[in-house]
């Protein structure tokens, strides 16, 4: 028995609740059972109970054995004194509040249906790192779908969470913000991190006012990355490297941080010289790079305005000093995806939240839903199971699914896992809004309003405003 299959079984009332009584005796009426908070304090509050004949309002506190309030050392934690019922599975020691009352309990390991119990273990102990990878074929298609669209909107707003916290912290300058997630984003997969502090060191408009002067924007950004602290022989890193030492002096700029970069297991098309090469046409060209995003009718329309023309060194060369066969160097096909699914999409999300415009949200979904799936190992483990898995909206929602739920055996805070826990009986189905309902979601998508008459297909273009209300 674990602690979340009590959460579980108490929130969606699958026990026997007749003639149930506390461990001493006392009628035990539930009249409602209170909001689960998965953080510190009590597990349910806002409950109503009555118990014999007097109805409580308060918290509800659920432990395995009933010793575990003082293990927790409850009795000692003022946010405990409101709690009106212990739940237990198991009462091996009384309880009493802090005035000497006794702590009313009710017991539930002979109130729980044994095959519950069998359905749950079998789950979180099968899968190979996807729990249900066995019986996913029997959860209905609506589940599964809504389920997926829930969780990557979890997975954009938490990426959103990240954006506006760099947006606090450049002082609302959105310019600011794309900037460093655009640096961030040409980093991936392996050089995020140098590639960010580049450009915390050189702010966009400081840059701008080079941007007459490409040698000057690439000089600052490769000199800021220390690429051009060793002696060269070729004309180009030699201007580079005057051109930086000279504006080095100008600005008083501080010494280039100790970075590495790594080169290891990348394509040549992914080497940081490139990306740094790009990240200064960008910063060359482009007047607004949030109004780029913001306009742009396509994510291939916007991915094109990054992959302008770089400095034709680089044509014969991947790294200073190094000849290569001339060669065409553009964006792939994966890091346009990545830069779709890791700048683009997060940044339109953050955005249309902080501005309370839902268009813009909406737009991130749609744009996700115009990519192919990106390819990853955790991906893979996917392809032959029942789910979606072609555009980069199915692709970032199995990640989240993969990440928060599947992974730490969420099961019980799952869509998924809920209906295949409690269909136990096959001629009583559980109809679809009881498992969507069961199924923990974030406090700010269950106070959405509600729409309506029948919801919208999710992948309609309106996504927000079809979620499933919760």
């Amino acid at each position: 028995m674990q602690e979340q299959l009590l959460h579980y079984v108490w929130r969606t009332g699958r026990f026997d609740q007749q003639r149930l009584a506390t461990t001493t005796g006392q009628s035990v009426q539930v009249l409602k059972r209170g909001v689960y908070h998965g953080h510190a304090g009590p597990d349910f509050s806002g409950a109503h109970i009555r118990v014999g004949d007097t109805v409580w309002h308060g918290h509800v506190e659920m432990h395995i054995y009933a010793s575990e309030w003082y293990r927790h050392r409850h009795h000692l934690d003022p946010a405990y004194d409101g709690t009106i019922l212990h739940v237990v599975w198991e009462e091996d020691q009384a309880v009493f509040r802090q005035d000497g009352t006794r702590l009313p309990c009710v017991e539930l390991r002979k109130r729980v249906d044994h095959r519950l119990l069998t359905r749950y273990e079998r789950l979180i102990h099968d899968g190979n790192g996807i729990p249900c990878k066995y019986a996913l074929h029997q959860v209905s298609d609506i589940i599964r779908k809504s389920m997926l669209d829930r969780v990557l909107v979890e997975r954009l707003d938490r990426k959103a969470d990240a954006v506006l916290a760099t947006l606090g912290q450049q002082k609302e300058d959105w310019e600011e913000t794309v900037w460093q997630y655009l640096a961030t984003g040409f980093g991936i997969p392996s050089n995020q991190e140098p590639l960010a502090q580049v450009a915390r060191s050189l702010p966009f408009r400081f840059l701008k006012k080079y941007a007459h002067d490409p040698l000057s924007v690439e000089a600052l950004l490769f000199g800021q990355a220390g690429m051009l602290e060793g002696e060269f022989v070729e004309e180009y890193p030699l201007k580079l490297q005057r051109e930086y030492r000279f504006l080095r002096r100008k600005h008083e700029l501080p010494d280039p941080p100790s970075l590495r970069w790594n080169f290891l297991r990348l394509r040549p098309v992914s080497f940081p010289t490139l990306r740094l090469a790009r990240l200064a046409s960008v910063a060359v060209r482009q007047e607004n790079l949030l109004a780029n995003i913001l306009v742009a009718s396509t994510p291939q329309y916007w991915v094109h305005s990054l992959d302008a023309g770089i400095h034709p060194y680089w044509t014969r060369h991947y790294r200073f000093g190094v000849q290569a066969p001339a060669s065409i160097k553009h964006l792939g096909d994966a890091s346009s995806r990545s830069l779709v699914i890791n700048v683009m999409a997060p940044l339109l999300f953050a955005y249309g939240r902080h501005r309370q415009e839902s268009r813009y949200q909406e737009k991130a979904l749609q744009f996700l839903e115009q990519i192919p799936a990106e390819q990853n190992r955790i991906l893979d483990k996917w392809k032959p199971l029942p789910m979606p898995l072609k555009s980069g909206y199915d692709g970032q929602a199995l990640l989240e699914l993969q990440h928060l739920y599947c992974t730490p055996r969420r099961c019980l805070e799952c869509a998924i896992g809920c209906q295949l826990i409690a269909d136990i009986r096959r001629q009583e189905p559980t109809r679809v809004e009881d498992i969507l309902a069961n199924s923990l979601v974030p406090e700010w998508l269950a106070m959405m309003p509600k729409p309506e008459g029948p919801p919208p297909a999710i992948r309609s273009g309106n996504a927000l405003r079809s979620l499933p209300a919760c």
